[in-house]
């Protein structure tokens, strides 16, 4: 077992009421325990295979075993400069890549070859962005990027609905244009980045959930306007026009003032729903630290921060590549955090934190019960040691940040993407890849250098407890 877990014990952390950043929602953390009562590990291998080049905050979907990524930027973690653009237009990605997992071949090609206009293509260039697979599309919504008529830095209003045989038909053969794969509306209400896009089915609407529209350039002091609330809408789709109607949102609430967080989905007694981990930033630049639960319809809850027996969330508080394991016969979720950033970590054993919130390689698991209690775990497994050959050569890298997990072909699945732990089998078993996102030659980044988009692929092994 690693020597970490070895030395780990049960902490409850107080944290002073102010700190250099920030202060956080909760002035205390939750314990984070060690796994022994968890019913799998977790192992991170490097892949046989790469992306043809580093890609992070992006969108994606899988069809016909493939993978679809497109938007994103291909640089690491933007500046904090109060001079200049600290999003470059010149790093946006406006290459469409499709990966086969199964050879590890790709191919690429850049929607300023697909007929587009270059309104469009800004739109299908964003960062940050909120996507989600319906059937055989994708729909992405937002994200904050150049507006090249203007030159002016903004958060899209702009919903599209890619038709993702086609575009990967367009990608890999060249066949059609990436003009003939889309279909596109704008309106306000989707002008959000840093958020989530969900719906649970065809009964329900889409929900897209918290973030923020961010205007013109970013500044170390600069806030956008978050939207504190979920926003629930539905689309129509004929296959050749697309709008939308939103439905009244709930009241904007000041502790749903996030982005940049994760949003998993879960099963809760068998029923799907959701849940907001964490995210950024407080108003006084801190992180959130307790769940919200948010429903199909668009409903939520957030336990009392104040109450001694509400979870709060002690690691993993950025945006990485997150996937969910529900067992029907325990009713247990748990949702595993592998890497990113975080303002809690172990060093040589002991829990410690950093309110500049750095890089981490560890992963951890909280575990939602049937009563929607929730505990957090610190995974013997983290990313396997990948020593940097650019800036701060020699240096571990630190990968997760703005990833992606996508599971493996044929793993069973619940219709939300949670994996179904009890149909797994009783041995190791790769559940899925984490893609690209950032990684970082140093825990706290000194300049621009110091990170980059990362072009790695990761196995994600999962091991029975029988096994541990």
């Amino acid at each position: 077992m690693n020597v970490i877990l070895k030395l780990v014990t049960m902490w409850a952390l107080i944290l002073p009421v102010g700190t250099v950043w920030g202060q956080n929602q909760t002035l205390t953390l939750s314990p984070v325990l060690p796994p022994d009562g968890l019913p799998f590990s977790v192992v991170i291998d490097q892949a046989p295979f790469s992306l043809p080049t580093g890609l992070q905050s992006y969108a994606s979907a899988i069809q016909g075993g493939k993978w679809l990524l497109l938007a994103g930027r291909t640089n690491g973690l933007h500046g904090f400069d109060n001079v200049g653009n600290n999003f470059p237009p010149s790093f946006q990605n406006t290459v469409v890549y499709v990966v086969d997992p199964t050879t590890g071949n790709s191919w690429s090609r850049d929607l300023s070859t697909g007929g587009l206009t270059q309104d469009q293509i800004d739109d299908l260039s964003t960062t940050a962005s909120q996507s989600f697979q319906k059937g055989s599309t994708l729909y992405v919504v937002g994200g904050y990027g150049v507006n090249t008529a203007t030159g002016d830095m903004e958060t899209k209003s702009t919903l599209t609905a890619i038709d993702l045989n086609q575009m990967i038909d367009w990608v890999v053969n060249g066949a059609g244009s990436a003009v003939g794969a889309i279909r596109q509306t704008s309106d306000p209400y989707l002008q959000v980045t840093g958020g989530f896009l969900f719906q649970a089915n065809d009964h329900q609407p889409m929900l897209l959930m918290l973030g923020q529209n961010f205007q013109g350039l970013y500044r170390d002091t600069s806030n956008g306007l978050y939207t504190q609330q979920i926003r629930p809408f539905w689309i129509h789709d004929n296959g050749k026009e697309i709008s939308i109607l939103a439905v009244p949102s709930s009241a904007t609430l000041p502790d749903y003032r996030r982005r940049d967080l994760n949003i998993a989905p879960i099963l809760l007694n068998n029923r799907f729903a959701y849940t907001a981990f964490a995210g950024v930033f407080t108003l006084d630049t801190g992180v959130w630290t307790v769940p919200i639960t948010i429903f199909p319809d668009g409903s939520s809850f957030e336990p009392d921060p104040e109450d001694a027996n509400t979870f709060k969330q002690a690691m993993n508080h950025y945006n990485c590549p997150t996937f969910g394991l529900y067992s029907t016969r325990s009713k247990e979720m748990y949702v595993v955090f592998p890497g990113g950033i975080s303002f809690g970590y172990f060093q040589g054993g002991v829990f410690t934190t950093d309110s500049e919130i750095p890089f981490i390689n560890q992963m951890t698991t909280v575990k939602i019960d049937r009563n929607n209690s929730c505990t957090q775990y610190l995974m013997s497994g983290e990313y396997p040691f990948i020593a940097s050959t650019g800036t701060n050569p020699g240096n571990q890298l630190l990968f997760g940040a703005e990833a992606m997990f996508f599971p493996v072909d044929g793993i069973p699945l619940f219709s939300n993407g949670v994996i179904q732990l009890d149909a797994l089998p009783r041995e190791p078993v790769v559940v899925g890849y984490i893609v690209g996102g950032i990684m970082s030659t140093l825990p706290n980044t000194n300049t621009r250098l110091d990170s980059t988009s990362s072009p790695y692929v990761f196995t994600v092994t999962l091991l029975p407890g029988s096994v541990i």
